[in-house]
């Protein structure tokens, strides 16, 4: 296993490898630790566990860690479980790098247990880049100047799988973002997307936004646009996937199901009148 950690506390080079040495139930000479702007010359690179850290500029963080663990000493362990096995057994946080492709997408580590969503911002110095946590999703002790709130491109990132939408849409042309196909195949895995989230409890991080929520019922409406313009096998096909997907955005919601005119003349339809059963925001 390669990771790429971050601290928020600096822990002193023994105390990193009592905590990496009990983390992975090797002894402490089992683990190498060493700074990345020391002498290099005698380091155990055999040694299962090489970890070399280096100082950052001030910042919110104080190191960067570089890690290498033999796969027979990591056993199951994953980046995010060394990043929160450090985390309490250093009492500082710890930072390691997001499933969503974004550079400024991170997890936070805490010394409680927990996995906190944060957005990380480098900050370039005159010898080097230093790093700020701009927000995070929970309060987080040991960086109390972060923003808390819910952060939506991380959110519009998360991935998740539309299959319902995608056995419908491998048999339809594609088109341009503003044609009807091109609507059709944006508007069924946003609806699908809103529908999985629901359906999942809003995992992993039980977050959505509200204004998200708003934005997302907006392509149920566009379909029900597209729908009658839709013909034989295609317009049968989409109605199947819409019944599968509305049924389960039914069981996830509650509130009366009503179709009228708004105040602006347009349709209410009835998946405006209902509410998700387990509020995320």
């Amino acid at each position: 296993m390669i990771a790429n950690l971050f601290t928020v506390a600096e822990p002193a080079p023994a105390h990193l490898r009592g905590a990496l040495a009990d983390l992975l139930a090797v002894p402490e000479d089992a683990v190498d630790v060493a700074d990345a702007d020391g002498d290099q010359e005698g380091r155990h690179w055999e040694a299962p566990v090489l970890c070399t850290y280096r100082r950052l500029p001030p910042g919110d963080l104080a190191l960067e860690l570089d890690l290498t663990v033999e796969d027979g000493t990591a056993g199951r362990l994953t980046e995010g479980g060394l990043a929160q096995g450090l985390a309490v057994r250093t009492g500082s946080s710890v930072l390691h790098p997001s499933e969503v492709e974004l550079p400024s997408a991170y997890w936070v580590a805490t010394p409680d247990g927990r996995s906190v969503r944060c957005r990380l911002e480098a900050l370039d110095t005159e010898d080097d880049t230093a790093y700020r946590v701009e927000a995070v999703e929970e309060p987080v002790a040991d960086l109390p100047d972060a923003r808390v709130e819910i952060l939506p491109e991380i959110l519009d990132r998360q991935p998740i799988g539309t299959p319902v939408a995608d056995a419908y849409l491998a048999g339809c042309p594609t088109g341009t973002s503003a044609s009807l196909e091109g609507r059709l195949h944006y508007d069924l895995r946003v609806w699908e997307r809103l529908v999985r989230r629901l359906e999942s409890g809003w995992s992993p991080g039980g977050r959505y936004r509200e204004d998200l929520f708003r934005r997302d019922l907006q392509a149920r409406d566009a379909l029900a646009d597209i729908a009658p313009h839709l013909t034989g096998p295609r317009a049968n096909g989409l109605r199947s996937a819409l019944a599968r997907l509305d049924l389960i955005y039914r069981d996830h919601t509650e509130g009366p199901e009503r179709t009228r005119a708004g105040a602006d003349g347009t349709a209410e339809r009835w998946w405006r009148s209902r509410r998700p059963r387990t509020i995320p925001w």
